[in-house]
């Protein structure tokens, strides 16, 4: 019977929670930006749309910040649609990816607000000159979309990219599945045991 390419390149079951969190911080704050699911509003067919949207900040390790427009075709499907959305990361050099399956809210609590804002966010929404919405940190339009993860899934690569595609070139010959990254498939019970990792 033939392995398949999970189950061939399945991190090992004595990789520790911690390693493995650590790993999967390091790859999210490395590689910032990531695509946003979520269910088309006023569709009758619930078909998903994503959007690229930069990680502000990690909290408990594991759940992602978002900065939005308040009032953003985002916002309202999180409200009117469903909660449940998907974060996916991608690094094209290597290969490596992240799937975050999770719970997201609208935050417009202004002390949140506060404590993620980022200066860039003038250029996105401009100053109308009115005193209110100038882009600061109290500006209304700003809200913070925070996704609690439920599951996650990611493959980090293992190995060098010359093994790789020798891997690759190998098991084309072959036959056999090449292993050249670890699979890790976090439920959602080692996702709440990793919030409270000091890592």
């Amino acid at each position: 019977m033939s392995t398949s390419y999970t189950e061939k390149n399945a991190a090992p079951e004595s990789q520790s929670l911690e390693s493995q969190i650590k790993t999967l911080g390091d790859f999210i704050d490395g590689q910032k930006v990531g695509m946003l699911t979520t269910i088309r509003a006023n569709s009758d067919d619930g078909y998903p749309v994503s959007r690229a949207m930069a990680v502000a900040a990690r909290e408990n390790n594991v759940d992602l910040i978002f900065h939005t427009h308040a009032e953003s075709g985002k916002t309202q499907e999180i409200k009117e649609e469903t909660s449940k959305v998907n974060v996916s990361l991608y690094k094209d050099s290597t290969g490596e990816w992240v799937s975050v399956s999770g719970d997201a809210e609208l935050v417009t609590d202004r002390e949140v607000v506060r404590k993620y804002y980022s200066v860039g966010l003038r250029a996105w929404l401009g100053d109308k000159g009115d005193g209110v919405h100038d882009g600061g940190p109290e500006d209304p339009r700003i809200g913070i979309i925070r996704v609690k993860s439920h599951t996650v899934t990611f493959a980090i690569q293992t190995s060098t990219q010359i093994g790789k595609i020798y891997g690759i070139a190998k098991g084309i010959v072959t036959g056999e599945v090449p292993q050249f990254q670890e699979i890790v498939e976090l439920s959602s019970d080692r996702i709440n045991k990793a919030r409270a990792l000091k890592v």
